[in-house]
Formats: structure tokens, sequence, C-alpha cells
């Protein structure tokens, strides 16, 4: 069997996000879900089967499918698509043949924002708030079985309307480091919280996309070693205004300097490479990105890349993508490495993933070999051929 590698795998969903963390450990990480119906199956050659990777690209226990962390950055449509038809919703012990004949995905542990229960704008979004607060409930309640594998929850950043104070203990705020994924220490990745503040929250004027979850996943080659191998920017759909307020916290307490916090190897471009991360929009009555989103992506290791998770960019009217803030991205990486996941790798006209293996200098671009909905061993693309294991365990 292959030597698993940590990778990012970035799907191609057009404008929306989903993005796939495997540690070398296999440990799997879930950033959003794009689940286009139009992708399952042949019949549209220009949409990815995003489900049919994902499902490959995953361990199983009792043939039953299984992510250890599911992590939603915020309710948008485009960022919970798919979430109600394609992952298992109620009490693990009760996942029977119906919900194995679909494939339903089991998430080990939810990270869940108290914003997402400040608004429902769509059915995948109140799925996913239901889901949470049945697993909430269990805490809350110290069920027996609340730290099952399907129970397992954590908060991620403050309460606004909704009243959660009794589950601090479950809690991560903008400053922290997480370790534990999945009831388990890792002493080579780690998070660092960066969003969303509790001045979004409390805005009268509440926004999901200032108040996405913004995170920095943390590489390190072993647990001894100084300097982290790869340093990720997960940023949903944050603004300029989130990336000020991010910028003066963490230099405020010297997270910059002493946590590396700033730094970054890959930077998933916000909002689908919209204008907003620089200024306001429309770009033509603000035409100059505002100097806090230019000194963050300054804040770029060699060699470092942008990631556009949009639909091709074009020069056009379109926000988002913004076809000028993909010039100011390019601006500070370069054109070989600004990728976007419509047009950067293809088979046909079918856009494949872009899946990076994270070495000790960095992140490497694997070449990618597809051949139908998975990873073949030969793409280098790290350990999605691997993960179709199916354990003996029987954790529900």
């Amino acid at each position: 069997m292959a030597v698993v590698k940590n990778s990012i795998k970035v799907y191609p969903v057009g404008n929306g996000d989903q993005t796939l963390i495997t540690l070398s450990d296999e440990t799997t990480l879930l950033v959003d879900c794009n689940i286009r119906e139009g992708c399952k199956g042949d019949d549209n050659k220009e949409m990815y089967d995003v489900h049919k990777d994902l499902l490959s690209s995953i361990k199983r226990r009792n043939k039953i499918p299984f992510v250890d962390v599911f992590i939603l950055t915020h309710g948008d449509q485009d960022h919970c698509r798919g979430f109600k038809a394609n992952f298992y919703q109620g009490d693990p012990k009760n996942y029977g043949e119906k919900h194995l004949k679909e494939e339903l995905i089991i998430m080990d542990t939810m990270w869940f924002s108290p914003m997402i229960a400040e608004q429902y704008t769509n059915d995948d979004e109140d799925a996913h708030q239901c889901e949470a607060e049945r697993r909430l409930k269990m805490h809350r309640e110290k069920h027996a079985e609340k730290d099952n594998p399907g129970n397992r929850i954590k908060i991620i950043g403050y309460d606004s309307n909704k009243d959660y104070k009794d589950l601090n203990h479950l809690r991560a705020v903008p400053g922290d480091i997480v370790s534990r994924f999945n009831d388990k220490d890792h002493d080579t990745f780690s998070i660092f919280i960066h969003a969303p503040f509790k001045i979004h929250l409390d805005s009268n004027e509440k926004d999901k996309n200032s108040a996405s979850i913004v995170f920095q996943a943390r590489f390190k080659e072993s647990s001894t070693s100084k300097d982290f191998s790869c340093l990720v920017f997960f940023t949903g759909d944050s603004d300029y205004t989130t990336w000020e307020t991010i910028l003066k916290r963490t230099k405020r307490f010297k997270n910059d300097v002493n946590k590396k916090a700033l730094n970054w190897d890959i930077f998933i471009a916000p909002h689908h490479c919209s204008w907003t991360f620089f200024n306001q929009h429309p770009q033509e009555d603000n035409p100059e990105p505002v100097a806090t989103s230019l000194e963050a992506l300054s804040f770029k290791n060699k060699g470092a890349k942008v990631v556009a998770s949009s639909k091709k960019i074009k020069n056009n009217t379109d926000n988002p993508p913004h076809h000028k803030a993909k010039a100011e991205y390019v601006k500070v990486v370069g054109e070989s490495n600004f990728l976007n996941t419509s047009t950067n790798d293809m088979d046909g006209d079918t856009p494949q993933p872009i899946i990076f293996v994270l070495t000790p200098n960095g992140p490497t671009k694997s070449p990618n070999s597809k051949i139908g909905g998975a990873l073949t061993s030969g793409g280098g693309g790290g350990a999605a051929s691997t993960f179709i294991k199916q354990g003996s365990q029987n954790v529900f």
C-alpha cells in the first residue's frame, strides 16, 4: 500500500467551495460541500462528479463512508449544497441498509458556527442546523453517547441571539489553536482560528460572508519540527473588513510573529475570487485594493499559490469571480501560481480537482491522472486511492 501523505484536494464546483484535507494518518477534514445533482453520473461532461470522488477518497467503517471532521464555513447555498441529500443526519446507531444504499456520509465531528443558527436561507443550511442542535442537545444533557463518532461537535466563535454558554468546553474562538480532531490529538497538524468575530455577530447588518469561519491549517513534517512545512488559508466568503480585523487582532497579540498565524503557502481566494476581498463592490467605484488586504497577501511564503474556487474567470462584469481581483492575486504570486478550479486541470471538457501533496519543502501540485471518479495511484495525488479501506471496528 502506498504511503499516505498530507494532501489538499480542492474540488471543481463552480462558484462554490469543497475541499478535502487528508492527513498522513488518514484523518480527513472536509471543508464545505457543494454537491450539485447535475454532477452525479456522466450526463454533463462539464461538471465533475465530486460526490463519486469524495466517496472514493474517504475511509469506510463497516462499509459506511465517513469523514473525521466536517467544517461548514457559513451557510450560503454554494458552501452547503447537497448536505441534506449526501450526509447522514440523526443518531448514528440508526444508520441502516437504506442509508448505506444511498451512501450517506457520517460526520464523526461537526464544526458549527453560531452564526448559522441566526439565519436560515436554504434547506441544506437548515438540515445542518438541525443536526448540530441534535448533537448540542446531547452534550447539554450529558448523554452517555455524546462523545461517540457521529455525535461529536465543536462550536467555533461566539454566540449572538442563541445561547451556548453552558457548552463553552466545546468552543474555540479567534486566536485559539486546535490540535485535537475527532477525539485524537495531533502533533503535526493544527488549525489557527481567525474568524468569525463577535463584532460580526452583534452587528445590526449581519452578513454571513463577513461572519465566515476563517482558519489557517498548519502542517509540520514531524512533532519535533520547529517550522511549518505548509500553511493553508481557508477563507470562506470573508471580505476586506474581516481581513482588516484579522490583521489588527493577530498583530495585537503578536501571533503574526510568535505563531506565524498570517503566513501562507496556499490561499483559497475568498468568495470565489470576488473583488470584495480587496474593497467594496462595485470595483469601478472602489478601484484600489485596501492596504490591509494587500498586507495580508504580503505574508506569502516563497512559491505561494492562490486557488480560485470559481467558474472560469473572464474579463467581464461578473463578481464573483472578478477579473481584476485575479489580476491583483497574480501581481502577488505570478500567473503560474494562480490556479482556477474550473480551468486549471482538465480531462477533455471536465475540470478536475486541484491536488497538493504537502512535502517538507512546501506544497507540490500533483499531476492529476483521473479515470472515472477516483484518483489513480499513478496520479501522484497522495492518498486518495488508499482510503477505500473498510475497517472491522464497530464503534456505533
